[in-house]
């Protein structure tokens, strides 16, 4: 039978295991108390796409280190070509802490390659609204978390279609064309490109594949199976918005980028641009009174197909290589917290944040267009990129370039996309 320690001694011990376990993490402040050491310095590298986060770099590392002083996040901000930089430092093991990259089905070669953080069991997720949870999972598992509510449309110059007289939005191929003749007749150019950019070229595939497909994963299914091919019959007669695009943009398109072609909508030398909420600070950085919207984008003479994309975006993976995966989890979780949530997508991106936790949020006037016309109940689509094989975007992209300049017919591009996703979809 074993003796009872004495309640005295019984303290004494407790309280030598409590000092010795303490011992290490804790130090004497001189006071007879004992205060915790602070974390660490961690500088975390992050890959992305998005234009104003390394803009705002020090102002989003203000807010972050009111909740972790000792994270730093250091952002690479690249334009053109990401796909491919990516992949490369991801190769060289250069691979970033954390980057931006597509949902959905797009993370797939990464999850087959082992490449990313499983972080399915942190449920940083369950910090975002329920509808915006599934776009970060393949397979089950949870390896990214949306940040963003994003729409993409047409954007207008509201001032140009009052100097027009065109009283609202396209719907249909036949109204674009009215307002193109009326903008014209005015002496205002009725679209900006920015086709010298990959990136702006994919986006405008994107933009029209995606308002005339109703079923992306079906898409991606058959496509793998060699029962669909790219070219469809919606898709074709999109492409007459795409020739009048180009027909009446008042310049070599392959001559502008995406700056150029945000500052010729925003200071109503051009009337219209197909384009995202993230273009605004851009379009409004010349003329800060300038007043824009965002409209679905016409694609045929049915003024029911007229569709404008929206889905949760600015997903964040990170890297398995990380040196510092605890404290990129925390950013993470950071991000789609209250504050983050606030400091970042609400008050620098101005757009809608996936977070939960209702975040106050200054919406600029392209982002407040997408969310009325989601509260309105208006048709809406996601973003098919996410259904694209990893590294078919900058391929559409040249693609699209080398049809802007004729050096290819409308058929051979979409044969030659038929070729790259065989080529890049491994089962």
């Amino acid at each position: 039978m074993r003796k009872r320690l004495k309640p005295a001694l019984l303290a004494s011990v407790a309280c030598l295991l409590l000092l010795s376990a303490c011992g290490t993490a804790e130090k004497n402040n001189g006071s007879g108390t004992t205060e915790t050491p602070p974390a660490e310095p961690v500088k975390l590298k992050f890959l992305t796409q998005v234009v104003d986060y390394p803009k705002y770099q020090d102002e989003i590392n203000e807010a972050l280190h009111k909740t972790y002083p000792n994270i730093t996040v250091e952002f690479d901000h690249v334009f053109d070509n990401y796909d491919s930089v990516l992949k490369t430092k991801i190769a060289t093991k250069d691979a970033p802490d954390l980057f931006n990259y597509a949902g959905y089905l797009a993370m797939k070669p990464f999850v087959d390659a082992d490449q990313l953080l499983d972080l399915t069991e942190d449920k940083i997720e369950e910090g975002i609204l329920p509808n915006f949870r599934e776009g970060g999972k393949y397979n089950g598992k949870t390896y990214a978390v949306s940040t963003q509510v994003l729409g993409y449309g047409l954007i207008y110059n509201k001032q140009a279609f009052k100097e027009a007289g065109i009283d609202a939005p396209p719907k249909t191929l036949s109204e674009l064309k009215t307002a193109v003749d009326k903008l014209n007749n005015v002496g205002i150019t009725p679209f900006a490109s920015g086709f010298k950019d990959v990136w702006l070229s994919y986006h405008m595939f994107w933009a029209m594949q995606g308002a005339t497909l109703d079923d992306f994963q079906q898409f991606y299914d058959d496509m793998n199976a060699g029962k669909a091919k790219t070219k469809t019959d919606r898709l074709d007669k999109a492409f007459e918005l795409f020739d009048l695009y180009n027909a009446n943009d008042g310049q070599n398109p392959l001559s502008s980028d995406f700056a150029n072609m945000s500052h010729l909508v925003g200071t109503k030398q051009a009337a219209m641009a197909i384009q995202g909420v993230w273009s605004y600070e851009e379009m409004v950085k010349l003329d800060p009174n300038v007043e824009l919207g965002l409209a679905p984008i016409p694609v045929s003479e049915d003024p029911q197909d007229a569709t404008m994309l929206a889905d949760g975006d600015g997903f964040i993976y990170i890297s398995k290589d990380s040196k510092h995966p605890q404290e990129a989890k925390q950013f993470l979780e950071w991000m789609v917290s209250k504050e983050g949530a606030e400091a970042t997508v609400g008050s620098i991106l101005k757009q809608q944040s996936t977070s939960a936790s209702n975040p106050k949020s200054e919406l600029n006037a392209l982002s407040a267009d997408v969310a009325k016309y989601i509260e309105e109940g208006g048709k809406t689509r996601g973003f098919v990129i996410n259904f694209w094989p990893s590294g078919l975007a900058d391929i559409i992209g040249k693609e699209m370039q080398d049809y802007i300049a004729k050096k290819k017919t409308r058929d051979q591009l979409f044969d030659n996309i038929d070729a790259s996703w065989k080529k890049l979809y491994k089962p």
